[in-house]
């Protein structure tokens, strides 16, 4: 049995539910806050519930739930840990435990952690002995999604023991409608999560720059309350008010993105954006700024990526895509079936299982 965990039940729910399936081979349970306890039941085969806040980078209460979740497994127990603050909350909770685990931990993304913040840049010098002590105790391996969090987490913490690179969650191809034709009226979507390191409000200037006639900007995604980054209800009201942007809330990618013809990023940081993955697949031009989780976009076609989110500079180059010729690449659609499929992410996982001698 192999035991995810994960300090939000939608991290287990998403991509990683279907990189489950097609492991088939091994068993899983999920540890998480249960808030959708029947999507849960059906990719697990338990779920345990653990009590942490969203809110907070640290909660000592979630500790102590954690650890009471932990004091129940025996010695040689496997656990899959997803995000960087799900990793610290298991390391502290397994500290007094004296449980040997083998536990292998995903970083998708640094985060707020590592961000410029100013309180995250003290919690980060204060939480640094902790890291270098505990880290190479817990884990027997960390999954990076791209090189740079690797080198940075792996100086941070002085990680010694096996690392690998997965780049991305993977894609389950099958389930994407395909994009055939563009729209003589062009259409611009920026989707995700609408947290304010997301370049909503640099988006928001970028639509008034534009005529309507030739374009329309739509924006996609939901409020994510748990999250202290979110943008308020009150915020949104104000983003939906404008007469330049469309917002649709939260959209089905998989089946909706086809309609779209460019998708941009304009967020901070990303430890893999999984977005740019599904619009290129799907068909779509993408336009994103560079950070540590899109510049893999390089390797494709009809990608561009800024190394400023300059005003002018956006402008310029959405105009010189508006008038070039607009064709679909195949070439992006086979390279990500090869390289970023679910089914290439599950075999990378099983690989790691089975070096775990797991059966």
């Amino acid at each position: 049995m192999i035991n995810y965990i994960a300090h939000w039940d939608q991290i287990l729910i998403q991509s990683r539910s279907k990189i489950i399936h097609e492991l088939s081979n091994f068993e899983f349970r999920s540890i998480c806050p249960i808030v959708e306890e029947n999507e849960l039941k059906k990719h697990y085969s338990e779920t345990l519930n653990w009590k942490i806040s969203r809110e907070r980078y640290f909660d000592l209460s979630a500790v102590f739930s954690l650890r009471k979740i932990l004091k129940n497994f025996d010695d040689g127990s496997v656990f899959h840990i997803f995000t960087l603050k799900t990793g610290f909350m298991f390391m502290i909770s397994n500290l007094f435990l004296n449980k040997n685990f083998k536990s292998t931990l995903s970083i998708t993304g640094l985060g707020y952690f590592f961000s410029k913040n100013s309180s995250a840049k003290i919690f980060k010098i204060l939480l640094r002995p902790i890291f270098l002590i505990l880290v190479n105790r817990t884990f027997e391996n960390i999954i990076y999604q791209n090189t740079s969090d690797e080198s940075s987490f792996n100086k941070y913490s002085r990680f010694q023991n096996r690392s690998y690179l997965i780049e991305s969650s993977g894609i389950k191809t099958s389930d994407y409608f395909l994009k055939e034709k563009f729209n003589e009226n062009i259409k611009i979507i920026l989707a995700g999560r609408l947290l304010k390191d997301k370049g909503i409000y640099d988006y928001l200037d970028l639509s008034k720059s534009f005529s309507q006639e030739n374009v329309t900007f739509f924006l996609a995604g939901d409020l994510d309350t748990g999250n202290p980054n979110s943008l308020s209800q009150k915020e949104l009201e104000l983003i939906k008010s404008e007469s330049t942007i469309n917002y649709l809330g939260y959209i089905d990618l998989q089946k909706e993105l086809y309609k779209y013809d460019l998708l941009l990023s304009l967020s901070d940081h990303e430890g893999f954006s999984r977005v740019l993955l599904e619009a290129m697949y799907v068909g779509l031009f993408v336009l994103a700024n560079k950070n540590n989780g899109t510049t893999y976009i390089d390797n494709f076609e009809n990608t561009i990526l800024l190394n400023s989110k300059d005003k002018k500079n956006l402008v310029d180059t959405i105009n010189n895509f508006l008038k070039q010729e607009k064709l679909i690449s195949d070439k992006n659609r086979k390279q990500i079936e090869n390289s970023y499929s679910t089914q290439k992410v599950a075999s990378q996982f099983s690989s790691i299982y089975k070096k775990q001698d797991i059966d």
